[in-house]
This record gives structure tokens, sequence and C-alpha cells, in this order.
């Protein structure tokens, strides 16, 4: 899989193995309903204080939860309009403007799945071909690093 990085802002994967487009597709899948006990990362409440805890649940907790969603649907359209290339690759084009949407989708995601499978720093910094991805944690380990990935080609392409 590579990045290319297009005038006028979009983005473009392209090279997607059909392994990578399943696991890719997976992006969009709601972190909370996906990994319900990794998710409680992606909104702890402000503290100890019962009353702060109260009104954040009702005024701050719905409103990020919205945001949230509201950045996944845009992933989950941009994904259902990735392309298959003729030698069965495929390609997935993201416009300029949906690139936030992007970083906060695969952020959520990613530390969902590191906190529901308890990937340290050391899982990490594994070599791969010591990782066995047939486990639920190496599929994570898999899934956190392509994520990663994206991110990261996404942030230079932003530098640019």
């Amino acid at each position: 899989m590579t990045f290319e990085f297009a005038e006028g802002g979009v983005g473009r994967f392209h090279g997607i193995h059909p392994v990578l487009e399943a696991i890719l597709r997976a992006a969009a899948a709601d972190p909370w309903e996906r990994c319900p006990e990794g998710s409680a990362r992606l909104l702890p409440p402000p503290g100890e204080d019962a009353e702060l805890i109260e009104d954040w649940e009702d005024h701050v907790r719905p409103e990020l939860r919205e945001g949230f969603s509201k950045a996944r649907s845009v992933v989950e359209a941009d994904l259902s309009a990735m392309t298959q290339e003729k030698k069965g690759d495929w390609s997935l084009i993201i416009p300029a403007d949906h690139t936030d949407a992007w970083l906060t989708t695969l952020n959520a995601v990613r530390l969902a799945l590191a906190s529901e499978h308890e990937l340290t720093e050391a899982d990490m910094a594994a070599d791969e071909e010591k990782t066995d991805f047939s486990t639920p944690k190496g599929m994570a380990l898999l899934q956190v690093n392509l994520f990663g990935f994206m991110q990261e080609c996404l942030i230079r392409a932003m530098e640019d």
C-alpha cells in the first residue's frame, strides 16, 4: 500500500491488498460497539467530583460522542467509495476536507484497540516477524500499526 498526495489536497492510498481493504473497512466501525472495554479510554470523566462528572455526562460527553460519530460517518462514506484497481488491489481517495475526520476516527479506533487488547509499548515495538497475527491481540496490533501508518501519511501531507 502506498500513499500519494495530489494537487488540491487529495490524498490517495493505492495498491491496497484485499486483506488490508477488509481491515480498512473496519476503521469505520463504531469503537464503542467494536471495543466496549477499550472505548472507556476515549471519553474518560474529568475527575472525581460527582457534580462535575454529572455535568460532563449530561453536556460534554454527548457532544464529544456526536463529534466522533460525524467523523466516523465521513470515513464510512470515503470507504464506501473505495475502488478496485485492475490487478485486484484497492484505491482509497481522501479529500483534504476529510483529513480531520480520518485522523479523529483512526485515533479513536487505535486507542480503543490498544486498550481493549492491552497493547503495550513493547508490543508496539516488537519485531513484526515474531507477531502472531492469527490471535486477536496480533490482529489488533496489525490494525493499530496500519491505522498509525495512515495517520502519519495524512499528517505529513498536511504539513507539505
